[in-house]
C-alpha cells in the first residue's frame, strides 16, 4: 500500500509543523483524506483478485466500495474548487486574506466539500439500492453506482440521468471555481511589474492546477468508458482503476516537490536523521 504510506506521509509532515498549519496546508489535507479513501476502498480489493480464481464480493461489501469511491470523486472535485478560492485570495487580495480566510472560513468550506459529497452519494446510492434485483454479478473492477444497474431487473434511466447530473454538477462546479480563479490570478500577475512576484504566484498555482489536470483528466475517461458500453471492457477497467490510483499516487510527490514549504520541511527532517545517525 505505497499509496496510503506515502499520503500519510505528508499528511503527518503537515500535521506535525506548526508553520504548515495555514489555509491551503489545511485543504490539502483534506484532499489527502479523499486519495486515502478512494485508494483503500479499492486497492486491497484488487491485489487481492490477483490471487483467486473467483472473484466474488458481497452486496453490502459493494455498496460500502461503492460509496468510497464516489466520495473520493465528489469531495476529491469539491475540495479542489476550494483550493482555488484559498489561491484566487492569496494572491489577488493578499492584505486582505488573513481576514478572509480565517479557520472559521477553512473549516466552512471543507464542511461544504465532505457535507454536500456525502448527501449527493448517499441519495444517489440510495435511489439504486431500491431497485429489484435479478442479477448478482458485476463485471467490472470494482463497485461503483452504475455498475450497480446491471444487476436490476426494472428500468434504471432515472438513476442513470441522476447519476450523469450530479456528474455534470461537481464537474461544472470544480471547472467553473478553478476557470474563474485562474484567469484572475493570471490577469493579476500579468499586471504585476515585480518579476519575482509574479514567479512566486505562479510558483504556487502550478501545484494546484496540475493536480486538478490530473484528476479531471483521468475522471473524464474514466466517465466516458463507463458510459459507453461498446467500450473494450479492458479499457473500461483501466481507465476505472487509472482514475482511483494515479492521482492518490502522484499528488503527494507533486505537491512534495512544487511546494517550497513541504519540501524544504522534508529535506530539513532527513538532513536532521542522518546527521544524527
Amino acid at each position: 500500500m505505497i499509496i496510503v504510506f506515502v499520503n500519510t506521509t505528508l499528511f503527518l509532515v503537515i500535521v506535525f509543523h506548526a508553520h504548515l498549519h495555514g489555509p491551503m496546508y489545511v485543504m490539502l489535507c483534506n484532499l489527502i483524506m479523499c486519495d486515502v479513501i478512494g485508494s483503500s476502498a479499492v486497492m486491497p480489493r484488487l491485489m487481492s483478485d490477483f490471487f483467486v480464481d473467483v472473484k466474488v464480493i458481497s452486496f453490502v461489501a459493494c455498496i460500502i466500495q461503492a460509496f468510497c469511491i464516489h466520495m473520493y470523486n465528489l469531495a476529491g472535485q469539491l475540495v479542489l474548487a476550494a483550493m482555488a478560492l484559498d489561491r484566487y485570495v492569496a494572491i489577488c487580495n493578499p492584505l486582505r486574506y488573513s481576514a478572509i480566510m480565517t479557520p472559521r472560513m477553512v473549516v466552512n468550506l471543507c464542511s461544504m466539500a465532505w457535507g454536500g459529497a456525502f448527501i449527493i452519494v448517499v441519495t444517489l446510492l440510495s435511489i439504486t439500492i431500491r431497485l429489484p434485483k435479478c442479477k448478482s454479478l458485476v463485471l467490472h473492477a470494482y463497485c461503483f453506482n452504475a455498475a450497480l444497474f446491471v444487476l436490476a431487473c426494472g428500468d434504471y434511466s432515472v438513476n442513470n440521468i441522476y447519476g450523469l447530473l450530479i456528474a455534470y454538477f461537481a464537474s461544472t462546479l470544480s471547472f467553473s471555481a478553478i476557470a474563474f480563479t485562474y484567469t484572475k490570478i493570471l490577469m493579476t500577475c500579468f499586471f504585476k511589474s515585480q518579476a519575482n512576484a509574479k514567479s512566486k504566484a505562479l510558483q504556487t498555482c502550478a501545484s494546484h492546477l496540475t493536480v486538478y489536470v490530473l484528476f479531471a483528466t483521468s475522471l473524464l475517461f474514466s466517465i466516458m468508458a463507463l458510459r459507453f458500453p461498446s467500450i473494450n471492457p479492458t479499457l473500461t477497467k483501466i481507465f476505472g482503476t487509472v482514475m482511483i490510483t494515479v492521482p492518490p499516487c502522484l499528488n503527494p510527490l507533486i505537491y512534495g516537490i512544487n511546494t517550497k514549504e513541504i519540501r524544504n520541511t522534508i529535506l530539513k527532517y532527513f538532513k536532521k536523521k542522518l546527521e544524527l545517525s
